[in-house]
């Protein structure tokens, strides 16, 4: 990437033009089909000086968790002063989100003037979006010149074109179901795509208890000559209160023992995502060393939007970007301490490649009433499919045609007990982001 000094300057309203094109023609790549390997991201970093090379990575895998996994241990280095690099995806609201440093997302100029650099071998090859995000993502981070980056991958591990990092060490968060057409239809298969981020004599922790997923990533680990760690065996906590925005709970790190830490995410499987976070700090001391104050400070700060996040209050609406059954199953559990399910009414709208009729069992047995949006966002699962498949579990469902049209119905509502949870999709959060920070 074209240093600061030499990144061009525009007027606020060239500004938005530009970025805008500059978007249009980005996401015109994300309508190619995905493409699973690493010559394209190799082809892409060598034309910017192989920027990968000169900052070390935190590298996370799974199917669940990789975000707020990646946020917590983020929030934490922040608190003692380190420049950190956080690479996520997807996006809600704005393509920036997903590269951020210290917390502050990529500059527009920046994006226009990395996809001008490398427009040229953008058209000659032909690279996917994820690729081209990933390759200004790293570019970033080396002109920034951070300390550390933390990097999530994309889908899998094994041919995600995050898999070029040089990682102090490796993260496999929770591992289930989802992206079956991609990664394998058993959970075995999956976990072998997730365990393909493990590299040579690099320490791997998980927080995966599965025995399926626990041997592929034992497996991998003795291939390779790494460390493994299950940070069940060596750390534990203790929920003393959860409430519907933070949890407060006792953390054991082998021998270090934190007393009522809070957690700024709700849900006990966040505390999991913490126990991980840590535990990786942890064998990282040598190079990032942290202290209580730091764990305590960073777990408090912590933000991860999308994540049982209550935008509004009478009546009460939650955004959750769950997406896959684990994922809503968890929401839904931890939300039924706080609701009755006759109170819960879903928002929800899913990508075709999702398991469809267990969520539609979820929803139904979970809630009230669903109301299936109808966006053209995507690759959509079929709004009636969804709505039928719903009501064949006795579910009470109905189609909306749009997100502004579900948001006049909340607004309509009578405030009181009842809570509106939008769930289903990163796309339908961003909309609801959209509505609801205005």
């Amino acid at each position: 990437m074209k240093t600061s000094e030499n990144i061009p300057q525009f007027s606020t309203k060239e500004l938005a033009e530009n970025y805008q094109h500059t978007l249009d023609y980005l996401f015109r790549l994300q309508r190619m089909s995905t493409k699973l390997g690493l010559d394209n991201i190799r082809t892409l970093l060598e034309a910017v000086n192989n920027p990968h090379t000169r900052w070390p990575a935190i590298h996370i895998a799974g199917t669940n968790g990789k975000g707020s996994t990646a946020a917590i241990i983020e929030s934490i280095l922040l608190q003692r002063g380190y420049k950190v690099g956080l690479y996520t995806s997807p996006h809600l609201v704005d393509f920036r989100e997903r590269i951020r440093v210290n917390r502050e997302q990529i500059s527009m100029s920046e994006v226009i003037s990395f996809a001008e650099q490398l427009r040229p071998i953008i058209d000659e090859i032909q690279p996917s979006f994820f690729e081209v995000a990933t390759a200004m993502a790293f570019a970033c981070f080396a002109d920034r010149q951070v300390d550390v980056a933390i990097v999530e991958t994309g889908m899998g591990g094994r041919l995600d074109s995050t898999n070029v990092v040089q990682p102090l060490i490796t993260l496999i968060t929770s591992v289930d179901f989802d992206h079956q057409n991609y990664l394998g239809a058993t959970l075995r298969e999956i976990a072998r795509e997730k365990s393909g981020i493990i590299k040579e004599g690099i320490p791997c922790i998980t927080a995966n208890e599965h025995p399926e997923v626990v041997a592929v990533l034992a497996e991998q680990c003795e291939k390779k000559g790494s460390s493994f760690e299950k940070c069940y065996d060596n750390s534990a906590y203790q929920i003393l209160r959860m409430e519907i925005d933070k949890t407060i709970f006792d953390l054991q790190i082998h021998d270090q023992q934190l007393s009522e830490l809070t957690l700024n995410l709700p849900g006990q499987f966040q505390v999991d995502n913490a126990l991980l976070a840590v535990s990786a700090l942890y064998r990282l001391s040598e190079h990032f060393p942290v202290g209580e104050k730091e764990i305590r400070d960073g777990l408090t700060t912590v933000a991860w939007k999308g994540r049982i996040h209550k935008v509004s209050q009478n009546p009460d609406v939650i955004i959750d970007v769950s997406h896959n059954p684990q994922g809503i199953e968890k929401t839904l559990s931890f939300l039924h301490r706080f609701y009755s399910r006759d109170c819960i009414h879903a928002i929800t709208f899913l990508q075709e490649d999702k398991d469809y009729q267990t969520i539609a069992r979820l929803l139904a047995s979970g809630c009230e009433s669903s109301i299936i949006v109808d966006l053209q966002l995507g690759k959509p699962l079929s709004a009636k499919l969804f709505c039928e498949a719903i009501r064949s579990y006795d579910g009470k469902a109905e189609i909306c045609g749009t997100f502004n049209e579900a948001y006049q119905l909340i607004r309509e509502s009578s405030p009181g007990e009842n809570l509106w949870l939008i769930i289903g999709s990163h796309y339908l959060a961003g909309e609801a982001y959209k509505k609801f920070n205005d």
